[in-house]
């Protein structure tokens, strides 16, 4: 397997590159507190974790850094937050741009409000995302901290977290809407886009998608019917199809 090490040394010079490099190869479970170029305010990681692949994809091998919108968002929801790297990101790229962090995972959410407690721009959420308020039991599919999925209950558990609907979400959002939405939530999308979009979808001018059909079938369906509406400029980052809108006037 390829050394991430030159790519280490590229994005944060030889001394700082090292010194990550070395520091994020350790299996000890334990958080860091780390300082990069590319970030206002430091980077709390859990070592032994899925954190450092989170970390290597958004800033190492800049997943989003070819996400070109052609227009500049004002607000964004982060669908599946995870512990907040993404969101992280996009506030250092767009420092204006108001910020949904939505994460239903208790660890992952701790470790998100440590990530996201610097920035003014951003909010987190702990609730799961969904086609309308209900209940969901979070599953672990054996996949780390980054492959949790969720299911609909008819009762609330002592284990099940709140779903939001996306118009819900914008309530909270000082009833902004959202021009950005990046999902990534490991088949929730099937629900998120099978019904209900017509009150959110027309507002939103760029999507940044990762499907997973592979999870749940059906989730592309649900997608691409929903979307048929409009007309996008499909380009790929890294995992995500990113849909910019093409309908729309600036």
């Amino acid at each position: 397997m390829k050394s991430k090490l030159p790519l280490y040394l590229k994005r944060f010079g030889v001394f700082k590159g090292l010194k990550l490099y070395f520091l994020l190869k350790s299996k000890q479970k334990r958080t860091v507190q780390i300082q990069i170029p590319q970030a206002r305010h430091p980077i709390f990681l859990r070592l032994g974790t899925s954190d450092r692949k989170v970390f290597n994809n958004i800033f190492v091998y800049g997943e989003y850094d070819s996400v070109e919108l052609g227009f500049s968002p004002r607000s964004f929801l982060d669908g599946g937050g995870n512990i907040g790297l993404a969101a992280v990101y996009f506030a250092n790229r767009y420092p204006q741009m108001q910020i949904l962090s939505v994460e239903p995972e208790d660890e992952n959410f701790n470790i998100l409000q440590q990530n996201v407690a610097a920035y003014e721009t951003i909010k987190a959420v702990k609730a799961g995302l969904w086609s309308r308020p209900t209940q969901l039991e979070i599953r672990d599919t054996g996949g780390g901290e980054w492959g949790f999925v969720v299911e609909e209950t008819n009762e609330h558990t002592p284990g099940s977290v709140r779903a939001e609907s996306i118009c819900g979400l914008a309530s909270q959002n000082d009833g902004q809407s959202f021009d950005v939405i990046k999902l990534d939530i490991e088949g929730s999308e099937a629900e998120v886009f099978r019904s209900n979009t017509e009150t959110w979808l027309p507002k939103v001018r760029a999507l940044i998608v990762e499907l997973h059909e592979w999870m749940k079938p059906g989730s592309s369906a649900s997608f691409l019917a929903a979307t048929s509406a409009h007309t996008y400029r499909k380009t790929v980052a890294g995992e995500y199809e990113v849909y910019v809108r093409e309908d729309v006037t600036a």
